[in-house]
């Protein structure tokens, strides 16, 4: 307790500060670097990290690869820096570049929070726990030393600067100005929190919020640009708004990583999905249970014997599925009008409305409106530290007790997973011999030797390990043209598509 307090007491005045920064900040970079080590040791390009890697590396000009139009139909500004850089290396070595990028997204929030002050984190214990937060807590495999999923992970740095107004020294409003633009071109999610910014401006009148405002509505409008002529050049749309959305289903999928997840961890989110999902849906079409022909999930956790009394349970539960499942919408919608009612004006504008909206927007916005754990990044990040904010500020006693159980046991249920999270997007298996993934140096010196060669890339071939999905799908390179361009872009770039448009109108 002592040392909690202590921590606790230094802030950006106390004495040896940046040295007690710096320490805390090299030890949440070890721990960042050590949550698998094969992504150090076998540095790999993930799923559409290579598309865009093929961009630059075929362009003559590398201006070329950021006036390409591809997937998706979203503009992405920071995967195709990563895809630049990825040029820089020797080939065998162009991996190392997206991972040391991912590393470097990852890590911005936290300079954010370690190198600037702000009532929220005002502390270096504020500092060390919302950290943890975002490494532990919020976090998969998915996002890890990788910039496929950038889009995802830089809105966290625009959540901070939404919220911090101690915007006193002229080079944090420059860098906070170049990240929000970058943010804004990478992915949508930025965009989406415009509104919350204008009503920043709106409720404190300074003048830096209305320069995020502008920064909002030049950038935003760029990308809009690039989405609408993307969507008038034909690029494909990648299974959103599916004819067969299930509102239900959507909201059993879209909970478990935005609620569920982040609070208990990643296997209580997977069996609450699982579970809800199989009462759903019912035992006819549900694939976690199924015949000897087709061995489901259940069949291969449980022992045989255990299976019919399991699928009896199944089917008594689905007779009563909208109590259950009616159970669970009554149950977040109180919780959350409770918590809404109680707040301040700042913790109902900026938490729980900011986070409302997200989740809803980008689980509907998802493929096919199951969002996913990626997409939740950002939303759990905002409900732990809502939690943890009311629990610096409330004098409830028994509220107190109850916020610090949920923010510990996030936490530590966390550590306990933080090598699992990583199992599905990786070679390894906790039991038995790992899967044989591709090395990048390897497949280089296969496509050397021969060039009709596609270099394979992650992920790999896997079977199912328990909870962990199969994996089926041989992702590819192609180094002697940019083959993902050609096939999801049709060969088109942005300028020449929007000047097409402007002499047709």
């Amino acid at each position: 307790m002592k040392f909690i307090s202590w921590l606790d007491s230094i802030n950006s005045n106390s004495k040896n500060y940046k040295l007690y920064s710096l320490v805390s900040l090299l030890v949440l970079f070890f721990l960042i670097l050590i949550r698998n080590p094969i992504y150090i040791t076998t540095p790999r390009f993930w799923s559409e990290e290579q598309s865009y890697f093929e961009l630059f590396f075929h362009f003559e000009n590398w201006w070329e690869g950021f006036d390409a139009l591809t997937f998706p139909t979203h503009y992405i500004f920071f995967l195709r820096v990563a895809g630049l850089l990825a040029t820089f290396p020797e080939l065998e070595y162009a991996p190392i570049a997206t991972t040391i990028f991912g590393f470097m997204i990852l890590t911005l929030p936290l300079l954010i929070l370690f190198f600037t002050d702000c009532k929220y984190w005002d502390s270096l214990q504020k500092k060390i726990v919302l950290s943890f937060f975002l490494i532990f807590s919020c976090s998969t495999g998915e996002i890890w030393l990788t910039s496929t999923n950038v889009q995802t992970m830089i809105p966290v740095s625009s959540f901070l600067i939404l919220l911090d107004n101690n915007l006193v020294r002229k080079s944090k409003k420059v860098i906070y100005a170049i990240i929000l633009a970058c943010a804004v071109i990478t992915g949508p999610t930025t965009l989406f929190m415009a509104p919350f910014f204008l009503l920043r401006w709106i409720q404190t009148r300074h003048k830096q919020f209305l320069n995020y405002c502008v920064i909002l509505f030049f950038f935003g409008v760029l990308h809009l640009t690039y989405f609408f002529v993307s969507r008038h050049a034909g690029l494909t749309f990648d299974g959103r708004f599916s004819s067969e959305f299930d509102p239900i289903k959507s909201f059993i999928y879209i909970t478990s990583p935005a609620v569920i997840f982040p609070l208990f961890g990643y296997f209580v989110s997977i069996i609450y999905r699982t579970g809800l999902d199989i009462i759903h849906i019912g035992l006819d079409t549900t694939p976690y249970l199924g015949s000897p022909d087709y061995l489901g999930l259940i069949v291969k956790i449980f022992p045989s014997f255990m299976v019919a009394g399991i699928e009896n349970i199944i089917i008594a539960l689905v007779k009563v599925k909208i109590l259950i499942i009616g159970f669970f919408f009554v149950a977040f919608c109180l919780i959350f009008y409770y918590e809404f009612k109680k707040a301040d004006f700042d913790e109902r504008a900026y938490f729980l409305s900011l986070y409302f909206y997200l989740v809803l927007l980008l689980g509907v916005l998802s493929i096919q409106g199951l969002g996913g754990f990626r997409y939740s990044y950002l939303t759990s990040f905002i409900l732990l530290f809502y939690l943890y904010q009311r629990l610096v500020f409330n004098k409830e006693k028994i509220k107190r007790r109850l916020i610090k159980f949920l923010l510990i046991f996030s936490v530590t249920i966390s550590i306990f997973e933080y090598y699992p999270r990583t199992i599905s997007y990786s070679p390894d298996v906790l039991f038995g011999k790992d899967a044989d993934w591709p090395v990048w140096s390897e497949e280089v010196a296969l496509w050397r030797k021969n060039s009709s060669y596609k270099p394979q890339v992650w992920a790999g071939i896997k079977k199912s390990n328990g909870i962990w999905p199969a994996r089926n799908i041989v992702a590819t390179a192609n180094l002697n043209e940019p083959e993902f361009w050609e096939k999801y872009g049709q060969n088109k770039k942005f300028s020449e598509e929007f000047l097409k448009i402007l002499s047709s109108e």
